[in-house]
């Protein structure tokens, strides 16, 4: 268990969430994840970590795993140009593909775009590969108050 991992338990606990983990085989994409984890790809809460190309800066920019991110979007949000961070680990203590959906557990302002909370349940690696939370969307609002906005492509047919 990761000190992030054991970080988002100890939150969860105190804040008397109910949640379930589930240890389970190695998911490096968001896709191995949902399999392995028995749900669909869109219930799953996909959490990227960009940076400014201005001034640096990193945020925690999180959405259903099933989406895909408006670099055009983010960057209104952000207020400069953003790319992916080359290191997430560097900024978060986080593998890539083990972030959390919790910007205040790894210090980062967190962006949730609108769409997750059509998902009443969502499931996350926190911390990482290894482990999963599943918990409601709307403890996960309460808990790490996101700000709510559009920032993933439209989907077109």
């Amino acid at each position: 268990m990761t000190k992030t991992y054991q970080s988002i338990i100890s939150l969860l606990t105190e804040r008397g969430v109910s949640f379930e983990t589930k240890h389970h085989e190695p998911t490096l994409t968001s896709e191995d994840a949902a399999r392995i984890r028995g749900v669909a790809l869109c219930d799953g809460a996909k959490a990227l970590v960009l940076r400014g190309k201005k001034t640096g800066k990193h945020w925690l920019f999180v959405m259903p795993a099933d989406r895909r991110l408006d670099s055009h979007k983010a960057a209104i949000l952000a207020g400069e140009s953003v790319s992916f961070a080359e290191d997430p680990e560097a900024v978060t203590g986080c593998v890539r593909g083990s972030v959390p959906p919790f910007g205040s557990v790894v210090g980062l302002q967190t962006f949730c775009d609108q769409r997750l909370a059509e998902h009443p349940i969502i499931h996350f690696n926190a911390g990482s590969l290894t482990d999963s939370i599943t918990m409601a969307y709307a403890d996960y609002e309460r808990l790490e108050q996101p700000t709510v906005v559009d920032f993933v492509q439209d989907v077109t047919s």
